[in-house]
């Protein structure tokens, strides 16, 4: 029989459940991707239709519902004697990746001896759950609509890490952070809306999230719903297709606290944003908050009409940008120590430099250290660091300016400067012209406003459709794409010289 480990904390409490499906798992996977995996995972609760399990880290939780959703339903059906839904959901880090492992005990152990059947788990740490908004439903209460709509209300939907005394404030997220301690204590009347944007990975969802708990903190009652663009529209179908639209639009009208994540889902679903929309002003109108955001600013969200981007403006547009050097050491720091590892100012400065605009990725990587430091038995240095990171570039240091693009296109086009920035439409002018917006756009800082400034006061939909323009015939033309990607390297080679 294969020997494996679990965590302490798994097998103090009363159950004898989660042991027996640690031993059907193991059975299943390497003792490796076991104790890679695995190690965190804590059982939550049992029910007659599904079983859920925590574990530590966003990371971790979406790898194993990606690679071993299947081995560790098996365990389960296994264990239990019958198939139950897995569901995997997160908990505060506890440091229960660093704890000591012992073995699994005996089998004997596993099975009540008084029922001949798996006990049930003693009650959920209190984690989030003593927060939760209003009753559970019992089965057969209500429809699968209504029940699926509450339990988005309760906080398990919602990863307890996501707090704002984990957050780290740096230039580049400062406005955005101040706006979301100001709306957390002030719903529905400090900023209403606030729209948040920026690239993946830089903290939007963090903020948003760290809003819905501390207004569910200050006010157990309030009704704070959580959901990504995407959900939202899923809803929407299944409330159409059931034919319960009515109580679709009483649940989210009648919320105090609405948080859409990636709003930009809404483009080219006409039928959505008009449901958007008037759950948008229900809210305003009754001073419910409501946050959104976006990988990008409401101008430039494809195909969505007019009337949301106008309402998308109404409150405080707040935009985070990547972090800068400090703000990037900061974060390793703090997401080492939330693992249970102190790394010096070396290592710290290192990972910061290598990674530079994206924090999940900046978590990505401590996460490989501190994998290569656990597999070789060796301490957290600058070598280990550099050798972890092996293969993953350094930045470019180069720093594209408006005036290189300028005079890359006017030389590659052998068109003049007037020409490019005047009024001519013609082919030979335009395109170049359409062209130079995307390279401005793509390889600068520049806002739309500030491109359209630089093209003779140009107004910001102008820059849009050009950008837009080029960016679609990239992807229809491969010659077209290639010519572009080809200024793009010059342009860089350029700038490094």
């Amino acid at each position: 029989m294969v020997e494996s480990s679990v965590p302490e904390q798994t097998t103090r409490s009363g159950s004898a459940t989660f042991p027996t499906i640690l031993r059907e798992l193991v059975h299943r996977i390497r003792r490796e991707q076991f104790e890679t995996w695995f190690r965190s995972l804590s059982l939550v609760q049992v029910s007659t239709q599904d079983i859920e399990f925590s574990v530590t880290s966003t990371f971790v939780r979406d790898w194993v519902q990606k690679n071993y959703t299947t081995q560790l339903q098996e365990a389960v059906a296994a264990a239990l004697g019958e198939r139950r839904k897995v569901i995997l959901s997160l908990r505060e880090e506890d440091n229960a990746d660093a704890r000591t492992l012992v073995s699994l005990p005996p089998l004997e152990a596993e099975v009540s001896r008084d029922h001949g059947a798996p006990r049930e788990p003693g009650p959920r740490e209190p984690v989030a759950a003593a927060m939760a908004a209003g009753p559970r439903l019992a089965q057969g209460e209500s429809s699968a609509l209504e029940q699926s709509l509450r339990r988005r209300l309760q906080p398990s939907q919602l990863n307890p890490n996501y707090t704002f005394d984990k957050f780290v404030v740096g230039p580049c997220n400062r406005l955005a952070h101040a706006a979301a301690i100001a709306i957390s204590e002030n719903p529905g009347f400090a900023y209403n809306p606030l729209f948040l944007h920026g690239n993946v990975g830089l903290g939007k969802t963090h903020l948003m999230q760290a809003i819905c708990h501390t207004v569910m903190r200050r006010d157990p009652n309030a009704r704070v719903l959580y959901m990504s663009c995407e959900d939202f529209t899923n809803t929407f179908i299944q409330a159409i297709q059931s034919g319960n639209l009515d109580q679709f639009r009483e649940f989210h009208r009648s919320v105090d606290v609405l948080v859409i994540d990636d709003v930009q889902f809404l483009a080219n679903k006409e039928k959505t944003q008009d449901e958007f929309f008037h759950t948008f002003n229900a809210l305003y109108d009754a001073q419910k908050q409501i946050v959104i955001s976006s990988d990008r600013p409401p101008v430039e969200i494809p195909t969505v009409e007019e009337r949301l981007v106008s309402r998308f403006k109404w409150g405080l547009v707040a935009q985070i940008e990547a972090p800068c050097f400090e703000t990037r050491a900061a974060i390793v720091r703090r997401k080492a120590k939330g693992r249970g590892v102190e790394f010096g100012d070396e290592v710290a400065s290192l990972i910061a430099e290598r990674v530079t605009n994206n924090i999940r990725e900046l978590e990505g990587a401590v996460i490989k250290v501190l994998g290569l430091a656990t597999i070789t038995d060796r301490p957290v240095t600058a070598e280990l660091a550099e050798e972890a990171l092996r293969g993953v570039a350094l930045p470019r240091q180069a720093q594209v300016a408006a005036e290189d693009v300028m005079n890359l296109i006017t030389s590659e086009f052998a068109i003049s400067g007037r020409d490019l920035t005047g009024k001519s439409r013609t082919q030979a002018v335009s395109s170049p012209r359409q062209i130079a917006m995307f390279l401005l756009r793509d390889h600068t800082d520049m806002s739309l406003e500030d491109i359209g400034r630089l093209f003779g006061n140009r107004d910001h939909t102008t820059v849009l459709y050009a950008v837009n323009k080029i960016r679609e015939r990239s992807q229809k033309d491969r010659m077209f794409k290639e010519m572009l990607d080809g200024l793009g390297g010059r342009l860089l080679a350029r700038t490094r010289r």
